[in-house]
């Protein structure tokens, strides 16, 4: 037994140095790619490992900076972070906790001696006192101090607080949203009972379902799946498509497309009988696109690779579309259940150079529309800078008049006043804490005739 949970730290660390060093790939994928070869357990039990690290990484750093005596190497500083998770918010004894790491250690070609003395000194560990309030909520819920000062300031206490804590709890649900112009909700809720599962119906979206976890989820062994009748997709995100309310015989662009959960859900409820284009810079992520539409057997979507803010100065393209969904890049900060590493990885810098972006995009998009036509602005992410103030700045300048969504769809939290939101801003937002899917921002705008 000792082998496999040494088996278990040393893939840990090898694989938190993989999802640390690049912001390309989820964790998702690079979990795949390092345990595909190993069995159930073993990828059950790296992978739980693997997310609770990564939920607490500023953290354990700073708890091997205290016990670590001198500075060490990038693969034993992740080992020793998966030790101290173990024996610090785990509960498990130090003892065996420092005997399989060790044997990691061996089994990775590291220092085995300076790993050994390292975690063994995690008995003796008192936690540090905090040096002030930020400081003691950044300890206590996992987050960076630049995060805790920026919603701190947008949020009341309370609330920052539950935001940060469902921030460290696992989504209970993968979610789907169900082709339906391919299959029936209720014939697919029954195939996952078959298969042991406990499912239910969305609660904002009612052709999306809610798939319980806790037993392995083997896509590729589900008729539903093969098929093309069922798609990975938040609820959160799937309302948006409903929001842009897209019709039969419009054309339509989906901005920043790829990898198509938005495309193929236009083409789904129009019948696959509206023009639709998608848009993306990524080759790879359009071939992923493609794919993904040819195995829901929809035909009406044409691929285009290009830069949108180019496309929006393309008399091909300008006021030739009904509806336009623009999804842009962000700092997918309302993603942190699923990818808590993002909030390692993203900073205030990256949130303003996105931002930008965003701008940008938006005023391409705007460009798309025929007069009265309609542009969906959507991001998994839960700053201001990359939601209300982009919206706003697109109002006071591209012709756009705001259109309420929250009446329709009353369930939506309203947009944060700060400085610099137009006050006719109309938009929703749903939260993690709130709403339990990813946090989202929303806002339906109209050309202006």
């Amino acid at each position: 037994m000792t082998e496999f949970w040494a088996r278990c730290y040393a893939l840990a660390a090898k694989s938190l140095i993989e999802v640390m060093r690049t912001k390309s790939y989820p964790i998702q994928y690079v979990l795949r790619k390092t345990l595909s070869e190993y069995d159930d357990k073993t990828q059950s039990v790296t992978r739980s490992m693997v997310y609770d690290v990564l939920r607490r990484y500023g953290t354990l750093e700073r708890v091997v900076e205290d016990v670590s005596r001198s500075e060490l190497p990038p693969l034993e500083r992740a080992l020793v972070m998966v030790a101290a998770n173990e024996v610090l918010y785990e509960g498990k004894h130090p003892a065996p906790v420092t005997d399989s790491a060790t044997r990691a250690a061996k089994e990775l070609g590291l220092n085995h001696r300076r790993v050994h003395g390292v975690v063994a000194d995690l008995e003796e560990y008192e936690r540090p006192e905090p040096e002030d309030e930020i400081d003691r909520l950044c300890l206590e819920y996992h987050h960076p101090r630049w995060f805790v000062e920026k919603f701190g300031a947008l949020l009341d206490e309370d609330e920052l607080k539950e935001l940060m804590e469902v921030h460290n709890e696992p989504p209970e649900y993968y979610t789907f949203r169900v082709n339906t112009t391919a299959a029936d909700v209720e014939d697919v809720l029954r195939e996952f009972e078959e298969h042991g599962f406990e499912v239910e119906r969305g609660e904002y979206v009612d052709y999306c379902i809610r798939v319980k976890k806790g037993q392995p989820l083997r896509l590729e062994e589900l008729e539903c799946w093969r098929e093309g009748h069922i798609v990975p997709q938040d609820e959160a995100a799937a309302l948006v498509t409903e929001i842009l309310n897209p019709q039969p015989g419009e054309r339509i662009a989906d901005l920043c497309a790829a990898p198509g959960g938005k495309t193929t859900h236009i083409a789904q409820l129009t019948e696959d009988e509206a023009e639709i284009l998608a848009v993306d810079v990524s080759r790879v992520r359009l071939r992923r696109l493609e794919r993904f539409a040819e195995r829901m057997v929809f035909e009406n979507i044409e691929v285009l690779r290009a830069d949108v803010r180019r496309l929006g100065r393309n008399p091909r393209y300008v006021g030739k579309f009904d509806r336009v969904l623009l999804d842009p890049p962000c700092s997918s900060l309302g993603t942190l259940r699923s990818d808590p590493d993002v909030k390692w990885k993203i900073g205030p810098r990256d949130i303003r150079e996105l931002a930008l972006k965003q701008r940008q995009l938006i005023r391409a998009a705007a460009r798309l529309l025929k007069p009265g036509g309609v542009l969906v602005y959507s991001t998994c992410t839960i700053t201001p800078e990359e939601n209300e103030l982009v919206v706003s700045e697109a109002i006071k300048r591209d012709r756009l008049r705001p259109v309420d969504v929250r009446s329709e769809f009353e369930f939506l939290h309203p947009p944060l006043r700060v400085d610099g939101v137009s006050s006719s801003l109309e938009a929703g937002r749903m939260w993690p804490h709130v709403h339990g899917t990813t946090g989202f921002f929303v806002a339906k705008l109209k050309k202006l005739t």
